[in-house]
């Protein structure tokens, strides 16, 4: 009994996250990365103890080179220690999102949302989740240009063309929260927190056939990348710098996964 209970638990562990998982991890080119770092004063040396760069993001700082951290604590990294203390509702995959309208009660002589109360059959799953980090932290490694473009609204436009937005792939941004991404433009927002463990949190879910996570270098911690190879999930730009032009170059190869 024991043993099939066993049994029991690690089935549902496996089937618990999507069976194909990749990470992209956008980062700058290491022509850019080495004239920033040498660029800045405290490259040679930088002390535990050094006074550190506070960017205001909402209750957090951001200094460019130790990442974020909790304004009262210091030293103390934002990502390591945040912890999720509620369970978040599950995220599905593709128009499954989709409500049930209202039973009609035939019992009533005339209702005005009688004509609508029909259910309709739930849309296909799409094949392909694609999770787009739309944080602050992605400012520096994918811009808004001054019409408003940047490389992950054209990732998205180019998988338009053989994949249809929102259709064979459900194209979802995110933050501090996750939510279905309602046009193109909002993909080129860059507000808000990130953090690896409520991604750990999303994608055990997430009920996506294939999905692909598209987030900064930042999110590359140790916890974050063994939990994705214990999925038998791709890393990205873990080791050799993905660019968001790179990212862009990509879309025919991501294409062929919602065909």
């Amino acid at each position: 009994m024991i043993r099939l209970l066993v049994l029991f638990l690690i089935s549902m562990n496996v089937m618990a996250a999507p069976k194909d998982i990749e990470v992209w991890f956008v980062s700058n080119s290491k022509v850019t990365l080495l004239e920033d770092l040498l660029n800045r004063p405290q490259y040679v040396y930088r002390a535990p103890t050094a006074a550190l760069e506070c960017q205001e993001m909402g209750d957090y700082c951001f200094d460019p080179q130790f990442g974020l951290y909790k304004k009262e604590n210091g030293l103390e990294e934002a990502v390591e220690t945040k912890k999720i203390e509620t369970e978040g509702p599950s995220i599905p995959a593709g128009k499954s999102v989709e409500r049930e309208l209202i039973d009609c009660d035939p019992k009533n002589y005339f209702d005005v949302f009688c004509g609508k109360a029909k259910k309709e059959a739930k849309p296909e799953v799409a094949k392909l989740d694609l999770w787009i980090d739309t944080s602050s932290s992605m400012r520096e490694f994918d811009f808004s240009d001054a019409s408003g473009g940047c490389h992950r609204k054209s990732l998205v436009r180019a998988l338009d063309e053989s994949c249809g937005f929102n259709q064979k792939v459900n194209v979802m941004m995110f933050d501090t929260t996750i939510k279905q991404a309602g046009g193109m433009d909002s993909l080129c927002l860059n507000q808000g927190l990130n953090d690896y463990k409520r991604l750990m949190d999303w994608i055990e879910r997430s009920d996506a056939k294939k999905l692909v996570i598209i987030t900064d270098i930042y999110e590359f911690h140790k916890e974050f990348s063994d939990y994705i190879e214990s999925k038998h999930g791709k890393l990205r730009g873990d080791k050799d710098p993905l660019t968001a032009k790179q990212m862009v170059e990509l879309a025919d190869s991501l294409a062929k996964s919602c065909k």
